[in-house]
């Protein structure tokens, strides 16, 4: 079970839309600008009230229009993410931490505040007016790419009933495509998912235009460059090097793996919508029992507490089954970031987080387990930064993108593991999963191991 202090609840589309519309009747409002404050320690409570303000503006309209919730609206959320960028990127916050900074007598904790948020303002400061103007035709164009992906008819012609259309997620083509005998199922489903390319390529292409555009402004090569200089804090060369030194090391890996998939299958083993089949589709089958999608919240829930996970109060929001006009992603999201206040009282983590199963389809308890595991270890991650200010809890630069991934990445590798399979993999009898099974899916997902 999770720790007592840990809060579960399902979504609730009434508070969710009274929310929402209670935001819309608001008068619009720029975001909170610094204030001369009398010392630095007043300097930091504003910023920190007013940073949790935008925060919690955007993130709970991000959340509504990601799950397609009534009320949601693209407007207020294109309005409250230029809000919370204005904020961040307002000269006058980062000029006001840095004569802070200069004060006499600052102590340890103070002088670490003042240092992540300017290392934070530093990240999103745009002078030039003109790239103030692009950040919030991007956030509009971005908002409206994604309303109309959610919308996208997306699905594949059935190709034994005369290619009649059938509505499919981009998780469910997927799935088909990994356990489904079936190769003309399987192809169909390649190509229903290839149909998102040319359905968002006109106004994607546009946006990648303002991106670098944007970028260059501020100096960068391109906008990838200024992503990855903003969150990890050096450029996408450096990271290129990284990539192609590791990529240079593990080919001979991979082209062993194909060849030996294609003397064992033949060829056309290593077609795009068979290569996953081929690989795992029989001990994906035979494992589906011991993942039964009603019981991948209480796996999870054991798991972590053997672990001795506290989530420290937090209450979580899942949103864990596929439907129409959802985002088609799993992700973990904080409306509420945790943080110590400045009278040592604790604010809990207000959690959101979202997986895509469907109940009676093959694989589908594993992929709802997996991505517990995974957003519920971000979750806990962001639950227990036990520091003197929100900006230390948020998952945007200058928050490293590898180091926000560590923790849920090792979490959800435990779905794998063969000691953990054999302790929590239950079919719904109760009885352990075979381990001739493990032994062969770890076989046939792993070919260096062969």
């Amino acid at each position: 079970m999770l720790h007592p202090s840990t809060r579960l609840q399902l979504p609730k589309l009434s508070n969710t839309k009274s929310w929402i519309v209670a935001r819309q009747r608001r008068p619009l409002h720029t975001a909170p600008m610094a204030t001369t404050a009398t010392s630095p320690q007043a300097l930091v409570n504003k910023l920190n009230h007013d940073y949790e303000q935008v925060h919690r503006d955007f993130e709970h309209n991000f959340w509504a229009t990601k799950m397609g919730l009534k009320g949601a609206s693209n407007e207020e959320l294109a309005r409250t993410k230029s809000a919370y960028e204005a904020f961040l990127g307002e000269p006058s916050n980062l000029k006001a931490v840095r004569e802070a900074q200069k004060a006499e007598g600052l102590n340890e904790e103070l002088r670490k505040v003042l240092a992540i948020m300017e290392k934070t303002f530093k990240c999103y400061i745009t002078e030039d007016p003109k790239a103030k103007e692009l950040k919030e035709k991007l956030n509009k164009l971005e908002a409206d790419l994604a309303s109309a992906r959610n919308g996208m008819a997306l699905g594949y012609k059935e190709p034994k009933d005369g290619g009649n259309f059938v509505k499919a997620s981009s998780v469910q083509l997927r799935d088909r495509m990994r356990v489904s005998d079936d190769e003309a199922l399987r192809k169909a489903c390649y190509e229903g998912l290839r149909s998102i390319g040319p359905f968002v390529t006109e106004p994607f292409i546009e946006i990648v235009k303002l991106r670098n555009r944007l970028a260059k402004l501020l100096g960068f090569e391109d906008f990838y460059d200024y992503k990855v200089m903003g969150a990890e804090g050096f450029g996408k060369r450096r990271l290129f090097e990284i990539m192609d030194d590791l990529e240079a090391r593990t080919r001979p890996i991979m082209v062993a793996a194909r060849q030996k998939l294609a003397a064992e299958k033949g060829p056309e083993a290593l077609e795009p919508y068979n290569m996953g089949y081929m690989l795992s589709g029989d001990t994906e089958k035979a494992m589906d029992p011991y993942y039964p999608f009603e019981d991948a919240v209480d796996v999870w829930a054991r798991t972590f507490a053997a672990l001795g996970i506290n989530y420290h109060g937090s209450t979580m929001t899942l949103d864990l089954c596929d439907r129409e006009g959802k985002y088609s992603n799993g992700f973990c999201h904080w409306p509420q970031p945790s943080w110590r206040k400045e009278d040592g009282t604790w604010q809990p983590a207000l959690t959101n987080f979202t997986s895509l199963a469907t109940p009676n389809q093959v694989g589908s308890g594993k992929t709802a387990l997996v991505t517990l595991l995974h957003e519920g270890g971000h979750a806990a991650h962001f639950s227990n930064i036990k520091q003197p200010s929100p900006f230390f809890a948020q998952e945007r630069a200058p928050m490293s993108v590898a180091y926000a991934e560590n923790q849920s990445m090792f979490l959800d590798a435990f779905a794998g593991d063969a000691a953990w399979l054999g302790r929590y993999a239950r079919n719904r009898e109760g009885q352990p999963i075979p381990w001739d099974i493990i032994k062969a899916h770890k076989m046939a997902t792993s070919p260096s191991l062969g």
